[in-house]
């Protein structure tokens, strides 16, 4: 069985609170840099999980990754993106990340932490890797929903600026959703905001291995390109309440666009390993 393949997470008592400050500066800037998430030794942990389903042996595996560089000459499967990797390895909901990544979300968004689920995805940024454009996570989301939801961000490594790590734009998560476009095809899904970006309010924020990011789902972020020899490796993270149907459906051309294509999916969404349909 997959289960048994790498066994469970290490056993470890490393557990954090958020403190008030942590909290406040996360409603007032929508971002929040924690040093230390996890331990060394559940990053190597998670990390041969990564490495087993970007191998080449998984390439047409049900959950392989998929390719999200676009049309940028030369970029060609520059970034990969695994969706979902906890409905196969299950154990990823029971690791020490998880469990301060949760408690964290509940104080950041003011809810009790029953009232969260989470969804992941892997990405694998290749050395030389192209950039990320400026978005909010809400804008590739369902216009029929409500959500209240923040992001976390976990590297396997080291990750510096060159090697792109998560950048902010400071308190853009009060504006609220922003009109955003289509970089190319809309099949593609590959979205950037249309109004010009502050960029004298953009925090870059490196991470050690271990530590994390945190952001609001209506916060401009982006990654700029990989410049280093090196693969970037990170586990982002989704925490949300339960989606609640709209009485009217958000303003949102863009997702328009991609369904008139695509077609329109049905209304699920990923909790904690399962699909529930809204």
């Amino acid at each position: 069985m997959t289960r048994s393949r790498f066994g469970p997470p290490p056993e470890t008592s490393f557990d954090l609170t958020p403190t008030r400050d942590e909290v406040e500066f996360f409603r007032d800037n929508g971002f929040l840099v924690v040093e230390r998430l996890t331990t060394d030794e559940e990053i190597a942990w998670i990390r041969q999980i990564f490495e087993f389903i970007f191998s080449p042996e998984q390439a047409d595996a049900p959950s392989a990754p998929v390719d999200r560089s676009g049309d940028s000459p030369g970029h060609a499967n520059s970034i990969g993106q695994a969706f979902f990797p906890e409905i196969r390895f299950p154990e990823l909901l029971e690791t020490t990340h998880r469990r301060n990544a949760l408690r964290y979300a509940a104080a950041l968004l003011d809810v009790e932490p029953e009232k969260l689920s989470s969804w992941g995805h892997m990405i694998r940024k290749t050395a030389g890797g192209c950039a990320v454009s400026w978005h909010q996570d809400h804008a590739y989301w369902e216009p029929e929903l409500d959500y209240h939801a923040l992001g976390v961000w976990l590297p396997m490594h080291d990750v510096p600026v060159e090697m792109g790590c998560m950048q902010f734009i400071r308190g853009s998560h009060k504006q609220g959703l922003l009109p955003h476009r289509h970089e190319e095809d809309p099949a593609a899904n590959l979205l950037t905001v249309i109004d010009e970006v502050d960029l004298d309010r953009a925090v870059a924020c490196p991470l050690r291995a271990g530590g994390a990011t945190f952001h609001h789902y209506e916060t401009l972020h982006h990654t700029a390109a990989n410049t280093t020899d090196r693969d970037r490796l990170a586990f982002p993270m989704e925490f949300q309440c339960a989606p609640v149907r709209r009485a009217v459906p958000e303003k949102m051309p863009w997702v328009d666009e991609r369904r008139a294509v695509v077609g329109t999916p049905p209304l699920v969404y990923v909790a904690d390993g399962k699909f529930v349909s809204v």
